[in-house]
């Protein structure tokens, strides 16, 4: 017994060693060349398709967010017999859109284990009628289509009885570790995707010794840095000395480039699970244009599929990777490999990268109508320019405002049939003016600012003494023939205006913007939002778009434990009937109503006192999605109304995140 004890602690070690000596660029070379890969969320949650009890916004989180007992949640295991799943058919879709890696859930966060465990019963072998080892087929076709196979696997589990507080090393000795020692050693994944790591239980030393003991299990394996307390909420990106290898952004792309690894998962559509009622997918160019926006940032793109209880890719999946397939095929050698450059791009329609070569690729976001200016790039003298997918080299010349690229009226065909198109060029970067400031520093930072009475005045500022500033208030480019900013510009409605800085010896700087909203009153809110979900500052409080409870991400401010706390100037002293806020309720994103909305009015901005507080009711079990306007009715006379919501601050006991950070989402307020 002693000596397998040695040999067993002499083989550890050898493994360790051979893990030390492999470095992290040896491991990450293959995922970095990749850029593309596909997610899958699979399990049980597919045959209730997302609906419960007449509610159809569900998924993966269905058991959670529907707040089903386990006893009833388990009997979907009996309706799960997806005999249409089809491993190669799966792979060869993957593989002819592009993707070099898939990612699937071994198990979610509901416990059921798509693969022929030995350590659980709770799994596809013993409690389904399918009884087909869905890991090791998908494992094996795409070892036979040259696709890296990598799995998903959630932390959480909402259906073993030792993932808790008080259980928690039990079950990661008993139970987490046995299972992933199963999965590295009978299915060889490339990557281990970690979820479910926001738990108390789950701490920063448990996470830090999973992923060195996974490295002695398999010293080339990739691991997510979900794997322990390491990412900076649904940015994804690493805090601290945290472990794993790379970042993971979630439902969002980082806003600049990055030297650190990461990758972001995005839907199709809505859910990550198959919703059968979930038919707002995005438009295949838009997916081309986020893995083209993703790359030159140096990300990787993972993107999701939710495939039927029947085992089948949705068909708007289907028709949506036929489509990138096509694409690829022009463009992706201009993806593959692709490592971020001096700048990552201009405006919101322009990317740049650089192949392992240092040649250089334009992504462009739509066919432009004549040319296109960039400023940011320096030709190399002679060099042709290219564009994927046509024969003849495009006409260019250099001019003050920036290398000029001369367009056909219309392309000649659409290869791919996105209208994103790439070229190719040989260049340097140039040296830009330094942009100029619209409004004050905040206004700036937001691009928007709120215009309340009949008019006001916004300033224009450069750091460089000798910039002349150009600028239009129509929304149109700027350049040489535009305005000369010499004092601040009066503003009386809505708009946009833009501004760009020229200085001698310096190619133009890039173009500086600042969203006008002309508001009924003036707002001041407390800067205690979320930058990740900072839609466009203040001005979304006012600006009259309204948040709808299923693009949390677009037009909502989202603080994080935080309370909001916003006053109005009305201008003079008014009387006033009722004042309002519309919040986001979704507990899947663990985002909360607020726990009271209080109203305060003052007459001088100095001394306010409370008008009304209303408090909301904690919920006792998860609840649909939707946007709740709370509302106090109390006829008054002020100047000043100060709003306050209280954040529920942490995630309720029944909540999968129990414990954790809760969000508070607000759009509009309004005084009436």
């Amino acid at each position: 017994m002693k000596k397998c004890i040695a040999l067993f602690i002499g083989v550890c070690f050898a493994l360790s060693s051979f893990a030390q000596a492999l470095s992290k660029d040896d491991r990450m070379q293959w995922w970095r060349d990749a850029r593309f890969g596909m997610f899958i969320h699979w399990g049980i949650y597919a045959v209730p398709a997302g609906e419960y009890k007449g509610d159809k916004n569900h998924a993966e989180w269905i058991m959670n967010t529907a707040n089903i007992p386990i006893p009833e949640y388990e009997k979907y295991t009996a309706s799960f017999n997806p005999t249409s799943f089809n491993a190669d058919s799966w792979v060869a879709m993957a593989k002819d859109a592009g993707m070099k890696y898939i990612v699937i859930t071994s198990k979610h966060h509901d416990g059921f284990c798509l693969w022929d465990s030995k350590v659980s019963d709770y799994d596809v072998m013993d409690k389904t009628p399918f009884k087909r080892d869905i890991m090791k087929e998908l494992s094996d076709a795409c070892k036979k289509y040259g696709v890296v196979f990598c799995m998903y696997h959630s932390i959480m589990d909402w259906h073993h009885p030792l993932e808790n507080k008080n259980d928690i090393n039990r079950y990661n000795q008993e139970y987490l570790r046995p299972c992933l020692e199963e999965l590295v050693t009978k299915y060889d994944p490339g990557v281990l995707w970690f979820d479910g790591e926001w738990v108390d239980e789950w701490t920063k030393p448990k996470g830090d010794s999973l992923y060195q003991w996974l490295l002695t299990l398999k010293p080339n394996l990739i691991v997510n840095n979900r794997v322990s307390k390491g990412r900076n909420g649904m940015q994804g990106m690493n805090i601290n000395d945290a472990a794993g290898d790379f970042g993971t952004p979630e439902q969002e792309i980082l806003t600049e480039k990055s030297t650190e690894d990461w990758e972001s998962c995005m839907t199709m559509n809505d859910h990550w699970g198959f919703n059968k009622n979930d038919n707002n997918f995005k438009s295949s160019n838009q997916l081309i244009w986020n893995l083209v926006d993703i790359a030159s940032k140096g990300g990787n793109y993972l993107l999701n599929i939710g495939p039927t209880a029947a085992g089948l890719f949705p068909d708007s999946s289907v028709l949506r990777l036929k489509e990138i397939g096509e694409w690829m095929r022009i463009n992706g050698a201009a993806v593959y490999g692709a490592k971020t450059w001096d700048s990552f791009g201009e405006g919101a329609n322009i990317r740049y990268a650089t192949s392992k070569e240092n040649k250089l690729f334009v992504y462009l976001n739509g066919w432009p109508k004549t040319t296109v200016t960039l400023k940011k790039i320096k030709p190399a003298p002679g060099t042709k320019i290219l564009l994927n997918g046509f024969d003849t080299p495009l006409e260019w010349h250099q001019t003050e405002e920036g290398l000029v690229i001369y367009f056909p009226s219309a392309p000649s065909s659409n290869p791919g049939r996105a209208s994103v198109y790439v070229l190719n060029l040989e260049g340097s970067a140039q040296s830009l003016a330094t942009a100029p400031q619209i409004g004050n520093a905040d206004e700036a930072k937001l691009k928007s600012k709120v215009v309340s009475g009949v008019s006001e005045r916004v300033a224009i500022s450069s750091t460089e003494n000798n910039a002349t500033i150009r600028f239009t208030t129509d929304g149109s480019e700027p350049n040489l023939g535009s305005a000369v900013y010499a004092s601040p510009i009066l503003v009386t409605r809505s708009g946009l205006i833009k501004a760009v800085s020229y200085v001698p010896g310096k190619m133009p700087s890039e173009t500086s913007e600042l969203t006008i909203v002309k508001g009924k009153y003036s707002l001041t809110l407390a800067p205690n939002y979320a930058t990740q979900y900072s839609a466009m500052g203040p001005v979304s409080i006012v600006d009259g778009i309204k948040g709808d409870a299923k693009n949390f991400h677009k037009n909502w401010l989202g603080f994080e434990q935080k309370n909001i706390e916003a006053i109005i100037d009305l201008g003079t002293e008014k009387s006033i009937n009722k004042v309002s806020g519309s919040f986001l309720k979704r507990h899947s994103e663990w985002i909360f109503l607020p726990k009271s909305f209080s109203v305060y009015t003052s007459l001088d901005g100095k001394k306010y006192q409370l008008l009304s507080t209303q408090k909301i009711a904690a919920p006792k079990t998860s609840e649909a999605a939707g946007v709740v306007k709370i509302t106090i009715g109390k006829k008054t006379r002020t100047r000043f109304v100060k709003v306050v919501a209280n954040n529920t601050a942490i995630c309720p006991s029944w909540h999968a995140g129990n414990g954790g950070k809760a969000w508070l989402f607000c759009d509009e307020i309004t005084v009436e």
